[in-house]
């Protein structure tokens, strides 16, 4: 009774999210390789002829300049001299990309973001495209795959050893048994990954649902001069943070507000995200304010999901782990049908 009991809730938590957790393995499958797949589509704003040095100053003048009222951040940039750099400004409802020449500082091409394929996969592996309605549901969702991964365990338990040493026959003999040889295979080799991914996300989800929950209300923007060299606090922090890796920097709404630099440490597990250390400096003083090593369950969460450590080999295992979890989906409604029939 006590099996039978678990089986059924293993059985509808799963069919419950069973069409969710396919477009989530799916686009998470995706959005493993989300930086490759949005240098390939910007290569032709990113990659340009140039021979001057970089400079982050001349870049953020230009586009504070033209963009005084936004929310202003610089995304990607490098010392290479042949590479743009990508600024993305933000209003409540509004994304946009703006590709900047790396030593004038023109603007090459101002994109809104929702024209990246990346961003709207993210949208839809996030909110399903339906705002925070559907971030309830995906964190809905989520809950229902943990639990039926847990009571799938369960369910399994008896042959989880036999099925990883191959010892369980996978049965061809008609569909039924098809369907039911795969689920329990995939389900099997999968687990632990799944788990993994699962509760990371989960955790995202929760914080995304969270923050939409709340009223926040936009600051007033009036983006201040910086009295400061920002290429000068990038050099700096080379020389006295050797061990941190500058990754993204956010730029003061208002005179009030430090100059951001969030990027990672050497000494760091890789497992924690790149984006949560931060570096801030005063605008007009150019004296660190906050040195910030932040290894949180957010930190480790947000590390972890998007798969921002490894090698290609490791990225390409997290992607049959997501479809790991669309088989699974799949199947388990395959059996369903079946067996209703």
């Amino acid at each position: 009774m006590k099996f039978r009991k678990i089986y059924l809730i293993h059985k509808y938590t799963g069919l419950c999210a069973g069409l969710l957790i396919f477009i989530l393995g799916i686009t998470g499958s995706v959005l493993v390789f989300h930086k490759e797949l949005d240098r390939w589509q910007l290569r032709n704003y990113i990659q340009l002829e140039n021979t001057g040095p970089v400079s982050v100053d001349t870049g953020y003048r230009h586009v504070s300049a033209k963009y005084s009222d936004w929310d202003v951040r610089l995304i990607r940039f490098s010392e290479k001299r042949n590479e743009a750099l990508v600024f993305q400004l933000r209003k409540p409802e509004e994304r946009l990309l703006a590709f900047v020449h790396p030593s004038n500082g023109n603007l090459i091409r101002v994109i809104p973001q929702s024209e990246t394929l990346v961003y709207w996969i993210l949208k839809l592996h996030y909110t399903l495209l339906s705002g925070l309605a559907g971030e309830i549901i995906v964190l809905s969702a989520g809950i229902f795959f943990i639990i039926s991964l847990l009571t799938g365990l369960f369910v399994y338990r008896k042959v989880l050893l036999k099925t990883l040493l191959f010892r369980v026959r996978f049965s061809v003999r008609n569909s039924n048994s098809f369907y039911s040889s795969l689920h329990r295979y995939v389900g099997v080799w999968s687990l632990l990954l799944n788990l993994l991914m699962g509760l990371s996300g989960l955790i995202i989800s929760y914080e995304v649902v969270s923050a939409g929950l709340k009223k926040q209300e936009m600051p007033q923007i009036a983006l201040p001069e910086i009295g400061i060299s920002i290429d000068g606090v990038l050099k700096d922090i080379q020389l006295n943070v050797p061990d941190f890796k500058a990754e993204y920097i956010r730029f003061p709404l208002n005179s009030l507000q430090d100059l951001s630099i969030a990027g990672s440490y050497k000494k760091n597990s890789p497992f924690y995200s790149k984006y949560y250390n931060v570096i801030k400096v005063d605008i007009k003083t150019g004296k660190y304010t906050e040195v910030n090593s932040a290894n949180n369950l957010s930190s480790l969460a947000r590390g972890i999901h998007f798969v921002e450590y490894g090698n290609g080999l490791i990225k390409v295992i997290f992607v049959l782990v997501g479809l790991s979890a669309g088989i699974l989906s799949l199947s388990a409604y395959l059996i369903w049908i079946r067996r209703r029939k």
